[in-house]
This record gives structure tokens, C-alpha cells and sequence, in this order.
């Protein structure tokens, strides 16, 4: 899997795409990832903030990015490709 074509942050560990927030790394198949949808929801790193490698001043940045794009430009998030998750 592939991040979604439309990159508009990227972070050392989450990036904001087209989709939503990503997980940069192509190992965790999309298990973490944000669709914009649920960008607004609580709670979203809850099932995250005891793994080992969770960066949470990285996921927390990009969750406020998104956010804001999704206020100031909300038609740039768009559902992804076949090829893209």
C-alpha cells in the first residue's frame, strides 16, 4: 500500500493526505490510519499511546493539520485510487 496521492503534510511518523491522517510506514497496512471522516472524533490515539513506537507530538500535529485543511480547504481530501489506501 501506498500513502494516498495527495500528500499535504508529512511528518516523521503520520502524514496528511487526501485521505486523512496516515501512518507513514507501509507496515501497519493501514491499521492506523485516520479517514477524514473520524478526524473530529476523541480519543483517536487511545489505541496507539501504549504501543512502542507511537510518536504522539508527531500524530497530535498532524491531527491539528488536518483539521485546519479540513476547515480552510475541506474539497482537497478525496477518496483514494485502487492502488492507494
Amino acid at each position: 500500500m501506498v500513502l494516498h496521492r495527495d500528500v499535504f503534510w508529512l511528518g516523521r511518523q503520520w502524514a496528511v493526505t487526501g485521505y486523512g491522517v496516515q501512518a507513514v510506514s507501509k507496515k501497519y497496512n493501514m491499521k492506523f490510519d485516520i479517514e477524514v471522516s473520524r478526524i473530529w472524533d476523541d480519543n483517536l490515539d487511545a489505541p496507539m499511546r501504549d504501543l512502542p513506537w507511537f510518536n504522539a507530538p508527531d500524530f497530535a500535529e498532524a491531527l491539528e493539520r488536518a483539521r485546519k485543511r479540513s476547515q480552510e480547504e475541506p474539497l482537497t481530501f478525496r477518496p483514494p485510487l485502487s492502488d492507494e489506501r
